[in-house]
């Protein structure tokens, strides 16, 4: 025991002492910036019927590329008015952005896809004029068209003035640029064919990176190279968003993610689209009948992508 002199005094806390430290604690996590917003991948899924629609939001899809019943086989062709209106009573007060395919026919047996005739060009026009007058769609919510129309010059090509035409009768919508970029691609340098895309006034484009039956896992270091560019791409109209499409599926995402994305990519330029058909076999044979939405896969991409 020590002694009474030996012994420190208690000091004593005034009553202020602890508003005190509470007032500086709070002045300091005041200070402290809040944590950014998470951004997240686009996550697209192209439907064949407002049944597939609804399916696919309710188990996560972010944004939907609608197409005609029955199309699947050819690669998505555009849809009726009638078909889009189902899909949007469908899906009631959802705000997933809607992207309407406009593309006459599938691909021809003898020769290049996406070379249309002028019968077939105007068609296309009418098609997107309707769908634009009909006050279906909404450019708030995102909504907008899928289109692509190349040229047989030299070689294969981008038919610039086509694509403008059809980009300026959109008005307000976003419009992409669908997989006819991967037939004229260069791997070698796809920020130059980006820079035409961009140009033309394309908000984005849908590509596995080149043709392939591997789809977008033959190409990911082209892939890689498109997500880097799409910032840099020399444009008065912005970035440009890389619709990563192509055989997507779960099982293959996140090595395919980890591919393109490294670690410079920026999520909210880079989307992924995947069919996440139930059954892509019965939808080649049974057409309508077989192009049901699988909601499991859709959950299981969803996933995925949040991780990202």
């Amino acid at each position: 025991m020590s002694r009474p002199e030996e012994q420190q005094a208690t000091p004593k806390i005034g009553t202020s002492a602890p508003r005190l430290i509470a007032a500086r604690l709070s002045s300091f996590w005041h200070h402290i910036p809040p944590p950014r917003p998470r951004s997240m991948s686009v996550f697209e899924i192209p439907v064949f019927s407002a049944a597939a629609a609804k399916a696919a939001v309710d188990n996560g899809a972010t944004r939907l590329e609608i197409n005609r019943a029955g199309s699947y086989v050819d690669g998505g062709l555009t849809p009726t008015l009638a078909e889009v209106k189902e899909v949007i009573d469908a899906l009631g007060k959802s705000s997933v952005p809607l992207r309407v395919m406009v593309r006459p026919r599938g691909p021809p047996a003898d020769s290049a896809d996406f070379v249309y005739s002028d019968a077939e060009f105007q068609q296309m026009q009418a098609d997107l004029q309707a769908f634009v007058a009909s006050g279906l769609l909404s450019p708030e919510r995102g909504d907008g068209f899928v289109f692509g129309i190349l040229e047989k010059a030299e070689t294969l090509q981008i038919d610039r003035q086509r694509n403008r035409q059809l980009v300026q009768a959109a008005g307000g919508y976003a419009c992409v640029l669908h997989r006819a970029f991967d037939l004229v691609v260069d791997p070698a340098a796809p920020g130059e064919t980006l820079g035409v895309a961009r140009e033309i006034g394309f908000a984005g484009v849908l590509t596995a990176g080149g043709p392939s039956a591997q789809g977008a896992v033959g190409h990911v270091s082209t892939l890689q190279n498109l997500a880097s560019a799409a910032l840099s791409v020399p444009s008065s109209k912005g970035a440009i968003e890389i619709i990563v499409g192509g055989s997507v599926r779960s099982k293959n995402l996140q090595a395919l993610a980890d591919g393109i994305l490294g670690t410079s990519a920026p999520l909210q330029r880079v989307a992924f689209h995947s069919s996440c058909l139930a059954d892509s076999a019965a939808a080649v044979r049974d057409g309508a009948a077989g192009e049901a939405v699988d909601g499991t896969e859709v959950g299981r991409i969803q996933e995925i992508i949040t991780s990202l």
